[in-house]
């Protein structure tokens, strides 16, 4: 049965985006010989931690869909008004901070240079709301009983606010961007379904669900990623999504707030 996530590639995203960019006039597309574009997935959280920066390129469109790291760039992040956090190379296209804890409300600037090329991109960390509890429950589908993971909080009332659940399972991460607005929901108690499917939840399996507050760029950059996807409906054409990066970098930088929570599955 079809679920309602389904899993994707952001390497193959971003190739489709890059041949199928919003131009009117036909064109002779080569899906041998697509330019490498550069993909940068950077999240800082007030957690006091070491965070990541992954720096990759795009394959050609007959190739596999692993990654391909970027060695050798600058990464650093500024705080308004604060200090200037330095990233430091640990494994081929990986970056780490040193220990650093964001401050919600403050605007951060993320620098990468690489090749003599800079990229740039900013955002304002919102303030966090934290998971009140993580629910299962079991529901039927078409005669078909479905283990799903519920999540609770309590929306802030006259604050737009856009969410992003990561989820894990067994320690892996799932590909999809769970992601909610509180469009419908402002200042309410939330309970949020989560669908998890490729594989389902079995009993045993130990779900974690971290909810990121984002800003609304960062918001519809993956939204449009899980449109493409087909994650959020049926897929669209593909086409670039508007990263909150310039220079034609594909990926995205949220400075996010961040509550986690945990369940075994019955």
């Amino acid at each position: 049965m079809n679920k309602l996530s389904i899993k994707y590639s952001l390497t193959i995203i971003a190739v489709f985006g890059f041949l199928f960019s919003s131009c009117e006039k036909v064109v002779d597309l080569n899906l041998d010989q697509t330019e490498p574009k550069l993909v940068i997935e950077a999240i800082l959280t007030d957690l006091d931690v070491r965070h990541i920066v992954s720096l990759s390129n795009t394959k050609n469109f007959d190739e596999d869909n692993t990654k391909v790291p970027v060695t050798g760039a600058s990464v650093s992040i500024k705080e308004e008004n604060g200090p200037t956090i330095t990233y430091t190379e640990q494994t081929p296209g990986n970056y780490l901070s040193t220990r650093y804890k964001g401050v919600p409300g403050k605007k951060y600037e993320i620098t990468v240079v690489v090749k003599g090329v800079t990229y740039s991109a900013s955002s304002v960390m919102p303030m966090p709301v934290r998971i009140k509890s993580l629910n299962q429950l079991d529901l039927d589908f078409f005669g078909e009983l479905n283990k799903i993971v519920q999540v609770n909080y309590n929306d802030p009332a006259g604050i737009t606010n856009y969410y992003y659940n990561r989820v894990f399972v067994n320690n892996l991460k799932r590909d999809r961007f769970y992601l909610e607005s509180d469009r419908f929901n402002d200042g309410r108690e939330v309970k949020n379904n989560i669908f998890l499917d490729d594989p389902e939840l079995v009993a045993g399996d130990k779900v974690k669900v971290q909810l990121l507050t984002i800003d609304a760029n960062v918001y519809k950059y993956l939204f449009s990623i899980n449109q493409i996807s087909g994650s959020g409906g049926p897929p669209t054409t593909p086409a670039n999504p508007e990263s909150n990066f310039n220079n034609g970098a594909l990926g995205f930088f949220s400075a996010s707030s961040f509550s986690v929570d945990s369940l075994v599955i019955k």
